[in-house]
């Protein structure tokens, strides 16, 4: 899950996408394969609620299903990665997924409008 001070996702897509503009395309792609290779690895895990965190971006505490909200973020990081990779289809798979399991997911539905 996300915790209030980590650094945006979609802020990590665009770094890579300026190093690929700086002809950097390694370190473009460490950022692409790092968005990916993270929502792979958590995308099932199974989430429970620390009631005493204090760092939580909004009021998660009274969401019911924190799991499902965890695979909804894994899968908006693997359609990042993909889309900066220039992966359009697979991105907008997981872009789809997002909103099948979050449909208020604002910046999934952006990005998915671009790719359209």
């Amino acid at each position: 899950m996300m915790f209030y001070n980590d650094q945006p996702a979609d802020m990590i897509m665009y770094q890579g996408l300026a190093l690929k503009e700086l002809g950097q395309p390694v370190a473009a792609n460490s950022r692409f394969y790092k968005l990916i290779s993270y929502g792979e690895a958590h995308i099932y895990d199974e989430v429970k609620m620390d009631y005493f965190a204090v760092s939580y971006p909004d009021l998660l505490i009274f969401d019911e299903n924190f799991t499902r909200k965890n695979k909804a973020h894994c899968c908006y990081l693997m359609g990042l990665g993909n889309l900066g990779l220039g992966n359009l289809e697979k991105a907008k798979e997981h872009f789809e997924e997002t909103l099948q399991l979050d449909p208020h997911h604002l910046l999934a539905r952006l990005y998915l409008r671009g790719i359209q």
